[in-house]
């Protein structure tokens, strides 16, 4: 029976080991430039290569929510020359169990995660294509035709983690941070902190390909800074498990230089200039 308040067992379950299981999508990979995706990369962690990547993949079975459709963006970085993973830089869902979906990751795990308007995945025998839209633009639209790469070298990076069969492990960082209300109504960052997740998954269909992609802008969502120098590839996949199983405390990091790199992916204009709005009848 519905009720305000939580049973013991609700209380246990809340995102407990939470898996994004059921994936299949676009993954793709484009080099961009090296100077302005150094500067995107919070310290302490350093870029490894001057590359994007990125999926565009329905979640079918999160164990968090209903289903929902997923764009993220990251770069390949480092932690001091030891630990190796994703950083990622956007998020963006849609559909059913997409609030969930941003609740879940962006307060849960300090994921950068928002809402688009509207994401759409199709596939058609050997070729798929996804677009994601927010704002009145197409933000990102990128297609995949089965067959060769863009760049076959590029596959060496993601041997692991899109090995068949074969669970594989993989990392990714994030900055958890605290949001605190001062009595003069003011706001500040506060306990910013560098996290790794540890992420395991198992892939039982990987199609590589050709990769075309196409970024544009808005004033909340700069992907166009990220420039798409030369397609790499692309991959037709699906995940039948991916589970978070560990997340590990790194290091306390500066607010003020840190949350400056943070805060479009999280939070909208609105939530700083009071001008920015839009009017809908």
């Amino acid at each position: 029976m519905a009720s305000f308040i939580a049973s013991n067992d609700d209380m246990k379950n809340f995102l407990n080991l939470p898996s994004m299981n059921d994936q299949a999508g676009i993954g793709f990979a484009y080099a961009t430039d090296e100077t302005m995706l150094k500067k995107l990369i919070p310290a302490p962690l350093k870029l490894l290569a001057p590359v994007v990547c990125g999926y565009v993949v329905h979640m079918g079975k999160p164990t968090f929510s209903a289903p929902y459709l997923e764009q993220s963006l990251f770069a390949l970085v480092s932690y001091k020359d030891k630990m190796m993973g994703a950083y990622p830089i956007s998020l963006l869902l849609h559909g059913p169990g997409a609030e969930s979906g941003v609740i879940a990751g962006r307060e849960g795990a300090g994921i950068p995660k928002k809402l688009a308007d509207a994401i759409e995945l199709r596939r058609n025998d050997n070729s798929a294509t996804a677009t994601v839209q927010r704002h009145g633009k197409t933000l990102l639209d990128v297609s995949w035709t089965a067959g060769e790469l863009n760049d076959p070298s590029i596959m060496q990076q993601f041997a692991g983690q899109l090995a068949l069969g074969k669970e594989a492990e993989m990392n990714s960082f994030f900055y958890t941070y605290d949001l605190d209300q001062h009595p003069d109504g003011s706001n500040h960052f506060t306990n910013v902190e560098l996290v790794a997740t540890q992420l395991r998954s198992l892939a039982d269909q990987v199609e590589p390909g050709n990769l075309t992609i196409t970024m544009n802008s808005t004033d909340d969502d700069p992907f166009g800074e990220l420039k798409v120098l030369k397609p790499l590839g692309a991959a037709w996949f699906h995940f039948d498990t991916s589970v978070m199983f560990n997340t590990l405390k790194l290091e306390q990091v500066d607010a003020a230089t840190t949350m400056p790199k943070l805060l479009t992916s999280r939070y909208d204009r609105t939530f700083f200039n009071p001008k920015a709005t839009t009017y809908t009848i």
